[in-house]
C-alpha cells in the first residue's frame, strides 16, 4: 500500500493561522479543531458524508472537537459498531 510522506501516526502541527492538526493512523485520519468555525463545518459534513447512499468514507466525531474519518474496512466496521450501540 503506498504512504504518504508524513510518518504514520504522527501529529501534524498547526502553522501560523491554521487551527486544526491532522494525525494520520492505520485505520483513519483524525482532526482536532480549535476553531467553532470549523466545528461547525466538519458536523455538517457528518451529514452529509454518512448518508445513507454510501457506506463510505465514515466521519465520527468524538470527544467534542476531534474527528475521524475512516474509508473502506474501516469504515464498514465502525459504521457497524456505531449502529449496534
Amino acid at each position: 500500500m503506498a504512504r504518504s510522506r508524513v510518518e504514520l501516526g504522527a501529529a501534524r502541527e498547526p502553522g501560523p493561522g491554521r487551527a486544526v492538526r491532522v494525525r494520520v493512523g492505520e485505520e483513519c485520519l483524525e482532526f482536532d479543531t480549535a476553531s467553532p468555525r470549523e466545528v461547525m463545518l466538519l458536523r455538517r459534513w457528518i451529514g452529509r458524508v454518512n448518508g445513507p447512499m454510501y457506506s463510505q468514507p465514515y466521519l465520527v466525531e468524538g470527544p467534542p472537537g476531534r474527528f475521524r474519518l475512516y474509508v473502506g474496512r474501516s469504515a464498514e466496521r465502525v459504521r457497524t459498531a456505531q449502529g449496534m450501540r
